[in-house]
């Protein structure tokens, strides 16, 4: 009986249902059904659901213009989306998303997308000023949700054929804390735009270890172009490989941030790489490739000065490893480098005032940083260049901490620099010659740990045919006048090992003169024409050598005041020491020739001050700007005996010519002149002492006779000390023999008769000098020495 009804059954249901005519009627049904709910319902629930779940889950607003599908094809369109974020700011849309799954994601079990494309999409991401962007804060779950630790899904089986990007466009928006002083740490936004985003991504996978193309490019809306060429993986960890490039990307779109550190502007500049990019777990970026700048120009002040600047920057190859925190660049090429160092009159310097202060709270949140930070992390880069070629390069300097403002120029600077590195304790060689000026010339030679100046340093700097008028605020800084004319050469030796400076200046003046005196409260105290004077010779040319030591080291070395102590030193020793200076001109007794000594009561030079006199002369004939003056010296008690001498000589002279004797030099103490010496006498003293004079010498022979004998020789001695003794000196006689010593000298000077000889108008007689005790058998001329 059950078997019978189930007959039964079968055969109602072939007879009602299961005839072709049926079977046809149900296929259509059922395609119509598929129909209805793929071009009607599913677009429905499609808006329906991500509407719906955007505003419960994430509380934004989600807008869509339309939705078509076609279930026959299995693709979908959704057109005009926005999603708002929640103080109405939009987050994203595109004109059209087009998806086109593949009918194998039956077979396959998989996700299977033929295509994905989006036509112009936007995102418009900012971050603000407490680190948060618009996506973070999109991103984080509710506070019901945060504190759940559910197991994360497992990803679905996912496969895309193309996954393309057109037109797309990426707005970012940071809100900086502006660092200036205007800006007082208020929060300055910065906007920066990704344009013209093309990307294209092949057989996109979430299988493990798998990799696949990617091409990306765009350009940034304020100049600049970047792309990308390789593949990228996703799982089990993010992997990145390929070709990238920035095409002249201008670098003032990243000029706020640099306003984060430095009070400056960047004016102009751009940046261009080329090369492979590589970033995995092991490796978070590599770049290695060319890299180069161009046309860079950063100013600062109030009125846009230049600072610092370049034409071109450029190696063939950089190399970037940031897991081994590793940078190492081929050779790099600079030309047209241009940099502007001022010191202002507060002694700081335009470098020194641009690094920006950061808030107080930045300050606090950087030391704490800084305290959680391991040594790894602090690790410096190391840093090897393989050598810098330098051309066509410009150095501007102005010191306005001066009486006078200072600046100069030094241009067509080229050269090179050897090898760099952080990691070697082999300093870099140095190579470079430039113009000064207008007519000037620099040269730099020498070698510099570039990490560590203080510890290896040996620097040869030369500076030629250096116009010395130009560095007039520092002769007024130094020693209170100007100059007016001359050339400078300068060498400049410095040797610095362990912080220790051994240095020596070598400064060679030509021509030097000196201008206008101008008031410096730092001027020294120095008569710099007589300096210059003794230290320039017979072509005009001055040579000083300055030593420089010190400890480099100690916060209270100042090389400005070493430099000026080393020259102070050397001119105070030429001008408190003149003669020891001329003397070793010519290899002299520095004693000998600043005193020029003569007998008593003469004016005749003996040899020996002969000799002195020449070995001055030849001296002052290397020295043709000074000038010497002469005081003829006289004493009484020096002078006086042998004037008394001579004038009783010359009484005796003219009392023989008188009777027709012409004596050159007669004798006082001769019998032939006893008689002529007896009459002197008597008109000096009384008859009557000549009579006690002739007994005082007459006495008996011997006692056995009565004759009495007469010491002729001695009377005669007697009589003329009486004589000489008799005879007075003025005063106008004295200086007399006073000046005639000095004319002796002057005139062996000048010295007509020879080739060295000086001029007449380099020597000049002052009054007379009276000395009042004269130690030892000579009396001197204290040469002084001066100029015009």
């Amino acid at each position: 009986m059950y078997s019978s009804s189930l007959r039964q059954f079968g055969g109602y249901l072939q007879t009602h249902w299961g005839s072709p005519r049926r079977i046809r009627f149900w296929l259509l049904a059922l395609v119509i059904a598929y129909t209805l709910l793929g071009f009607l319902v599913l677009p429905w629930l499609v808006r329906y659901l991500a509407v719906n779940t955007v505003q419960e889950d994430f509380g934004r607003e989600l807008r869509i213009a339309s939705v078509q599908a076609n279930p026959f094809t299995l693709t979908l369109r959704i057109d005009g989306v926005a999603l708002d974020d929640i103080d109405n700011q939009q987050l994203l849309s595109w004109d059209r998303l087009f998806i086109d799954l593949g009918w194998s994601s039956i077979i396959n079990r998989a996700w299977t997308f033929k295509t994905i494309r989006f036509n112009k999409p936007i995102i418009q991401e900012e971050r603000f000023a407490s680190g948060e962007t618009r996506f973070s804060r999109l991103a984080a779950l509710p506070p019901d949700q945060a504190s759940r630790k559910d197991k994360p899904a497992p990803l679905p089986a996912l496969r895309i054929a193309i996954l393309q990007l057109e037109d797309g466009v990426l707005h970012f928006a940071d809100n900086l804390k502006d660092t200036t002083a205007a800006g007082a740490g208020k929060a300055k936004q910065v906007s920066l735009t990704l344009q013209d985003i093309g990307l294209t991504i092949k057989d996109l996978t979430l299988q493990k270890s798998t990799r696949f193309p990617v091409q990306l490019a765009g350009q940034l809306a304020q100049g600049g172009k970047l792309a990308f060429d390789g593949t990228l993986q996703l799982l089990p960890t993010t992997a990145l490989e390929g070709n990238a490039t920035i095409d002249e990307l201008a670098l003032f779109q990243v000029e706020p941030y640099l306003r984060q550190f430095a009070d400056v502007r960047l004016n102009s500049g751009t940046l261009t790489l080329s090369g492979q990019i590589h970033s995995d777990a092991q490796q978070p970026f590599a770049f290695k490739g060319s890299a180069g700048i161009g046309a860079l120009s950063i100013s600062e002040g109030p009125n846009d000065e230049p600072l610092i600047g370049l034409r071109r920057l450029q190696t063939e190859q950089l190399d970037l490893r940031l897991k081994e925190k590793q940078i190492e660049t081929h050779s790099i090429a600079v030309e047209g480098l241009f940099g502007r160092v001022v010191i202002h009159e507060d002694q700081s310097t335009n470098f020194g005032q641009l690094v920006a202060k950061p808030p107080a709270d930045a300050k606090n949140s950087n030391n704490s940083a800084r305290k959680n930070d391991t040594d790894e992390e602090l690790a410096p880069f190391s840093i090897t260049i393989e050598s810098i070629e330098l051309t066509d390069g410009a150095l501007r300097f102005a010191d306005d901490s001066l009486p006078l403002p200072f600046s100069t120029s030094i241009h067509t600077l080229n050269g090179a620099i050897s090898t760099l590195s952080s990691t070697s304790a082999e300093p870099a060689r140095v190579k470079l010659e430039g113009q000064v000026a207008e007519f000037g010339l620099a040269h730099v030679d020498g070698a510099v740990h570039a990490w560590h100046p203080t510890s290896q340093t040996n620097v040869n700097l030369r500076f030629r045919n250096l116009q010395v008028p130009e560095y007039s605020p520092y002769t007024v800084n130094f020693a209170g006048r100007k100059i007016a004319g001359g050339t400078m050469d300068l060498d400049l030796d410095y040797t610095i090992d362990n912080k220790q400076l051994d240095g020596q200046n070598n400064l060679v003046l030509r021509d030097l003169i000196l201008g206008e005196k101008m008031a410096s409260s730092d001027a020294m105290d120095l008569p710099l024409n007589l300096a210059i004077a003794l230290l320039q010779d017979s072509n005009g040319v001055i040579e000083l050598t300055l030593p420089v030591t010190g400890n480099v080291g100690d916060p209270k070395f100042n090389f400005d005041k070493v430099i000026r102590q080393a020259l102070g030193n050397a001119i105070m020793s030429a001008i408190q020491a003149p003669f020891s200076f001329l003397a070793s001109l010519v290899g002299a007794d520095p004693e000998d020739l600043g005193q020029i000594e003569f007998p008593q009561g003469r004016a005749d030079l003996l040899p020996p001050q002969r000799e002195r006199i020449a070995k001055l002369r030849k001296a002052l004939n290397q020295r043709p700007a000074l000038v010497l003056e002469l005081a003829g010296p006289f004493s009484r008690v020096f002078d006086g005996p042998a004037l008394q001498r001579q004038k009783a000589i010359d009484a005796l002279r003219q009392r023989l010519a008188e009777v027709g004797l012409n004596v050159a030099a007669p004798s006082l103490t001769t019998e032939s002149n006893q008689d002529m010496v007896e009459t002197m006498f008597t008109t000096y003293y009384q008859a009557a002492g000549l009579a006690d004079a002739k007994a005082r010498f007459t006495e008996k022979q011997n006692a056995s006779s009565n004759g009495t004998g007469f010491d002729a020789l001695a009377y005669r001695n007697h009589l003329a000390e009486r004589v000489i003794a008799a005879q007075t000196v003025t005063n106008v006689e004295l200086e007399a023999i006073a000046n005639a010593r000095a004319s002796a000298a002057r005139d062996a000077l000048i010295n007509q008769d020879e080739d060295t000889g000086i001029a007449a108008n380099r020597v000049r007689l002052l009054k007379p000098r009276e000395v009042n005790s004269v130690d030892g058998e000579r009396i001197a001329i204290e040469v002084a020495i001066t100029v015009d």
